[in-house]
């Protein structure tokens, strides 16, 4: 297991690991070694105190060591007697309890601030992530490695740690052991370095199982989700059972391999306590036999013996669990460099206030990663402020991806989009977004209230102001008709509610945020004709008062007929361009539709 520190940082700031907190452990886990160590090799005076009769004469004429212990007492005024000897051995073990207490709160507290941390900066570089860059995303995925892949990866560390911990304490036991018999130290640590060696072979198979397990995970949360997500088409197609069975086999992968992992660390113990056993057994043996120690050497000898080989057995496990979760280190600094190198640029340094003239497309030309044909073909084109243009066309011919190109979600290939004549570019991209409001077909709605879904664009709105854009968006009456009216939960995306009721919501979000421009995409699509008559009232009542350029995508040109400009896309390029009135009355694409939409009604 090879390390460097900056290996273990890993990209900055991603687990919010940094040198002072890794040194501030680290001189904790010195610190109880340090005590640990100290503390047990100062039992060896009260135990040849004791086997000596409490004779200090006696214990002075034999050891250098006694005649040190004793000027120390001496100059501290304290006599020397069992029960000095007993409050300075447990004094010191009492101040190691409190630094291994220390110890353990900072490194949980830490295993727990580098999940949240890393959760954080995961969040935050997906949601920083170009527009286009995040649609090739698997939702499954980035759920994956934001809670599972993210909690084992916190794990791993905290293995790491207890490692460290655990390894620095042994240090301090193996010098007093080495201060109270070279040749069994020697021995003792040939019998661990043995154990060591063959759990080092169960560590090789734990690494490629781990990065197995985190490969299990994400496809169990990719397919999981996706199902979830499909619920409605599962139910209408009468396949739940079916793919019940196949989320299920995705979820004994994962019990499997983890099982494995689990299994090849619980095998530490089946390798470590027979060998301890036996080393234990050894020691005695040699140190009475052969290497002719006292009764209180071999006693401390075996007491400190009997505290390290537990700890190097945590020593092993602590490797062995890091091992198992280095797959989910591997996962997350993945996806986070993934996520980074899709980083979206913020545009330049000049703030949109608001549109005052127009909007102009020059030359604009956007394909899709892996089209064969561009979506837009040299589009050039003019959207007047304050007034409602409508962009109509067939299915595929390139509206929205016309409107996602305005505030740069998409960026186009070739050509320039100009707002009041200064390009797109040149504007800070949180400013220009700012001014752009948007009602796509499909609502984005939060599981919230219909008051904090309001108020996700303008927290600071008062009860008037939502009542208001409700009323405009024909949507206050069911919202005074619910039982908690605007504290009404509407569930996950909106659920509980009708596509009707999601679009009206959606509508009146935007009228609430109050930009100067107001994208429309299909806003009447789930609407009947009753509620479609009232959003054109208030479509109407945006075009009296000016003050706000509309661009509205619909395929229902009933709800663009009074719109300023009516702007015709085909195959990606722009084929047409007036008022209704005018382009019903010559023998294109509008005037067919316009024909068969009077035809239907």
């Amino acid at each position: 297991m090879r390390f460097s520190i900056d290996s273990l940082l890993g990209p900055p700031g991603l687990f919010g690991l940094t040198r002072s907190r890794l040194s501030a452990l680290a001189g904790l886990s010195v610190a109880a070694a340090i005590f640990e160590g100290f503390g047990m090799a100062m039992f060896l005076p009260v135990l040849e105190f004791v086997e000596k009769g409490q004779d200090i004469r006696q214990l002075a004429a034999v050891s250098d060591s006694w005649r040190r212990l004793i000027g120390i007492y001496s100059a501290l005024g304290i006599d020397v007697s069992l029960f000095t000897l007993l409050a300075a051995a447990i004094g010191t073990m009492l101040v190691r309890v409190v630094v291994i207490y220390a110890r353990q709160v900072y490194s949980t507290w830490l295993s727990q601030e580098i999940q949240h941390t890393t959760r954080s900066n995961l969040f935050d570089a997906y949601v920083g992530m170009a527009y286009a860059s995040f649609g090739r995303q698997s939702s499954g995925s980035m759920i994956n490695v934001l809670t599972t892949e993210a909690q084992r990866a916190a794990g791993s560390f905290n293995a790491l740690f207890a490692l460290a911990a655990n390894a620095a304490v042994g240090l301090g036991f193996v010098a007093v052991l080495l201060w109270l018999s070279a040749p069994l130290t020697v021995l003792s640590v040939a019998f661990l370095g043995s154990a060591g060696l063959v759990v080092s072979y169960y560590v090789r198979h734990t690494r490629r199982l781990s990065h197995a397990a985190s490969g299990a995970n994400d496809r169990y949360s990719r397919i999981a989700l996706d199902r979830l997500g499909a619920f409605r088409l599962l139910k209408l197609t009468a396949t739940a059972s079916r793919e019940a069975g196949k989320t299920r086999l995705a979820s004994e992968d994962v019990r499997d391999r983890l099982f494995w992992l689990s299994k090849i660390v619980a095998s530490v113990d089946l390798i470590m306590e027979p060998m301890i056993l036996l080393c234990g057994g050894a020691i005695l043996f040699l140190a009475v036999t052969a290497l002719g120690m006292s009764l209180s050497e071999v006693g401390l000898f075996l007491l400190i013996l009997l505290r390290l080989l537990p700890l190097a057995k945590e020593v092993m496990k602590s490797r062995q669990s890091y091992m198992a979760c280095v797959g989910s280190i591997a996962a997350v600094t993945g996806a986070y460099a993934g996520a980074r190198s899709a980083i979206e640029p913020g545009g330049g340094g000049r703030s949109f206030t608001g549109l005052r003239d127009s909007i102009r497309l020059v030359g604009v030309g956007f394909a899709y990663e892996g089209g064969t044909v561009e979506a837009l073909q040299d589009v050039s084109l003019e959207i007047p402020a304050g007034k409602v243009t409508a962009l109509v066309g067939p299915s595929g011919a390139g509206k929205t991806t016309l409107a996602d190109v305005l505030p740069r979600l998409l960026v186009p290939q070739r050509g320039r989009i100009l707002f009041d004549g200064v390009d797109a570019t040149e504007f800070d991209l949180g400013s220009l977004r700012r001014e752009i409001a948007f009602v796509s077909q499909e609502a984005s709605l939060l599981d919230d209230t219909v008051r904090e879904n309001l108020r996700f664009v303008r927290p600071e709105a008062g009860e008037d102001d939502l009542w208001r854009a409700l009323a405009g968006a024909q949507a206050a009456e069911f919202v005074s008709a619910f039982p908690n009216g605007l504290d009404t939960e509407l569930g996950e995306r909106g659920t509980r509610l009708s596509g009707g009721q999601r679009q009206r919501l959606s509508l009146a979000r935007a009228l609430l945020q109050g930009n100067s421009i107001l994208v429309l995409d299909e806003p009447t699509s789930a609407l009947d004709y009753e509620t479609e008559a009232g959003v054109q009232k208030a479509l109407a009542e945006l075009r009296a008062r000016g003050d706000r350029t509309v661009i509205i995508i619909a395929h229902r040109l009933s709800t663009i007929r009074n719109a300023d400009k009516i702007i015709v896309l085909q195959d990606g390029r722009v084929t047409e361009e007036g008022m209704h009135d005018e382009l019903a009355t010559n023998e294109d694409w509008y005037a067919r539709v316009a024909g068969l939409q009077a035809a239907a009604i």
